[in-house]
């Protein structure tokens, strides 16, 4: 609780510039057992306002619904304004919160407090270093977004037939989007369902540096290894899409529980890249079968995988074939 409350003040002074001393408030011991089980309060002086915290003792997560009635009850005890702090929440339930008007800090997330006219949410973390990278369970759910043409809700258990993952795994994907606060999560009876609201051109836009690149390595192998091979990648298939000239060795792309079970099945020998005969494997963290179309790898998948290339001639194709996405 004290690294909570430290996060608070901290926050403040990051986003505001106003730095505040924090006591806990000693009336709560007049409150429920079931609100002092939840919360420890704290008192402040907020611009030159008293300030009562209501800071979750644990983790779980509860409802907008019942925070707001935790708050209403404490405020029977405290004259002024109060407030929820919490360590996490979802961005589901932060906009809840919001449609609630219940008042919160998550710090180095958001804060709302409408009785100070402050509304600050932060999309991204300034103090992170980085932007996280989507699983390839996540990826899928994306690309899938971004490679069907619907405009359709979907849930774990509909995804999970279609992309071959378990539900259990999706609703952790489904969790990573809500964490990187893209798409829209809800509930619907027992069920989450994720929607994303932007156009296909706008999702591609806005989740382009979480993506990251399908290929976890590459092998190369001679002719006699690769009559299981199907699915053309790289320059080969960058050829297809647009009038980059194709070359003459062979990319072909395969995941890597694929990879495993043909190296369980036959002797697969590698060889050196410069191999004269050798054809390239892009052995991925994802399933390039999911999206495949006339045996190529799908756009998308293709852009990330070779984004990094610095010859001109593979970036002006890219371009060339981003462009001519039916978006």
């Amino acid at each position: 609780m004290k690294n909570l409350i430290k996060d608070f003040e901290r926050y403040l002074i990051e986003t505001l510039g106003i730095a505040i001393e924090v006591e806990k408030w000693k009336r709560a011991t007049k409150l429920p057992f079931y609100l002092r089980d939840r919360y420890q309060f704290y008192r402040t002086n907020f611009l030159n306002q008293p300030l009562l915290v209501m800071a979750a003792r644990k983790e779980t997560e509860q409802t907008p619904a019942t925070i707001r009635k935790h708050l209403i009850a404490v405020c029977d005890l405290w004259e002024g304004e109060a407030i929820y702090l919490a360590q996490q929440a979802t961005a589901y339930n932060r906009k809840r919160l919001i449609e609630h008007k219940v008042p919160f800090v998550i710090p180095g997330n958001q804060m709302y407090l409408p009785m100070f006219a402050i509304d600050l949410r932060e999309y991204f973390r300034t103090i992170r270093k980085s932007i996280p990278k989507f699983s390839p369970s996540t990826q899928t759910v994306v690309l899938h977004a971004l490679i069907s043409y619907d405009a359709e809700t979907y849930t774990p258990k509909k995804l999970s037939k279609k992309l071959g993952y378990s539900p259990m795994t999706l609703t952790r994907a489904f969790d990573e989007l809500e964490t990187c606060e893209i798409g829209e999560v809800t509930m619907k009876g027992r069920e989450r369902v994720l929607y994303f609201p932007e156009s296909r051109n706008e999702l591609w836009e806005k989740v382009k540096l979480n993506m990251r690149n399908p290929v976890k390595r590459r092998a190369w192998i001679t002719h006699e290894f690769m009559s299981w091979l199907k699915i053309k990648a790289g320059l080969n298939a960058l050829a297809h899409y647009s009038l980059l000239n194709e070359p003459a060795r062979k990319t072909f792309a395969v995941s890597a529980d694929e990879w495993k079970f043909q190296q369980q099945r036959n002797t697969i020998i590698e060889v050196p890249s410069n191999e004269p005969d050798a054809y390239e494997v892009e052995i991925w963290s994802y399933s390039p079968r999911i999206f495949t179309d006339e045996n190529l790898v799908d756009r998308f998948s293709l852009f990330l995988s070779l984004q990094e290339d610095n010859d001109e001639r593979v970036q002006s194709a890219l371009q060339e074939m981003m462009e001519n996405v039916q978006w």
